[in-house]
């Protein structure tokens, strides 16, 4: 089983507009509401794929019962900590003139220590053990940026792989632990190392530098140009590409990359074809709407055409 940990979920609500005018009314064309955070996509995406996973998280008010009903009607399982306040809600307005997307994102319910308490709790005693661990996303008001760092060092003294996807105090904090696995995306990486990456030469030195930092695993993100794949000291890195597909939205594409990979992992693959597996679902993901991420048979489809290959 597959834990994934979301500390700031959200309610993720979309709508489509012919155009937007700032001050005006405007009348939506099509509305669509979705589980959102993080984790709870990485989730999302296993269980599509046949795994195992349970999303714990936390959250509150209204919302945080619609979350709750919206992860029932798909039928993941989730063990989520009521907290005082409400569960955020992120809006996405995909127009056409121009085509874009406006997000707005909330900042989330000011958590406190009793409901951290409690959640690590509930990971500690969740039976089976999870054989893998995902940190993800955004921290929310009131819980300190070492959060991270803390409980993946208690999980890897006990010889549970810990996966951290997340970004800014909260990642350069949770590196000091020594995750088995980091998926940071172009921007994530860059702010992370202090640098650009200009070029494929320094794309290519970046992930020896991430791997310096203590990760057993770097999986870098690259949008339509797929994703590396590092190890190992000197670093071993693969590239994996994905076909050309026709993107509808992008938005849960990073989640579903580190989704598939443990999908795959967790069947017993090598990591090489996890990789392969977790492109594919990036991919496919990108094909849907709003936060609708990838179909199975859509996946399927993909990998086969998905390219690896190691670079030295």
């Amino acid at each position: 089983m597959i834990a994934t940990v979301t500390l700031n979920p959200s309610l993720d609500e979309w709508m489509r507009l012919g155009s937007l005018r700032l001050g005006g009314l405007n009348r939506a064309a099509g509305f669509a509401r979705y589980p959102g955070g993080k984790g709870v996509n990485v989730s999302r995406v296993i269980r599509t794929l046949g795994g195992r996973t349970v999303a714990f998280g936390l959250a509150g008010g209204e919302d945080g019962l619609i979350l709750r009903e919206l992860m029932n009607r798909l039928a993941l399982p989730h063990r989520f900590v009521p907290v005082p306040g409400t569960t955020r809600n992120n809006y996405k307005i995909v127009t056409d003139r121009p085509r874009a997307l406006t997000e707005i994102n909330m900042a989330g319910p000011r958590v406190r220590a009793v409901a951290l308490r409690a959640l690590w709790r509930q990971l500690e005693e969740a039976r089976p053990r999870p054989r893998c661990v995902v940190f993800s996303g955004s921290l929310p008001p009131g819980i300190p940026a070492p959060i991270y760092r803390r409980w993946i060092e208690a999980l890897s003294r006990r010889g549970t792989p810990c996966v951290l996807d997340t970004s800014g105090e909260a990642l350069q904090q949770g590196l000091a632990a020594r995750p088995w696995l980091i998926k940071p995306n172009r921007h994530e990486a860059e702010e992370l190392l202090g640098r650009r990456m200009r070029g494929r030469r320094e794309t290519l030195r970046a992930v020896g530098r991430l791997l310096e930092r203590g990760p057993a695993l770097v999986i870098l993100s690259l949008g339509a140009d797929g994703a590396l794949l590092g190890s190992g000291s000197p670093p071993s890195v693969w590239e994996a590409r994905p076909p050309a597909v026709k993107v509808d939205s992008a938005v849960g594409a990073g989640d579903s990359l580190v989704g598939g990979f443990l999908a795959g992992w967790a069947s017993g693959q090598p990591l090489v074809e996890a990789f392969r597996l977790g492109v594919a679902a990036g991919a496919a993901t990108a094909m849907t709407p709003g936060t609708e991420l990838c179909h199975r048979d859509d996946v399927r489809r993909i990998l086969r055409r998905v390219t690896v290959r190691r670079i030295d």
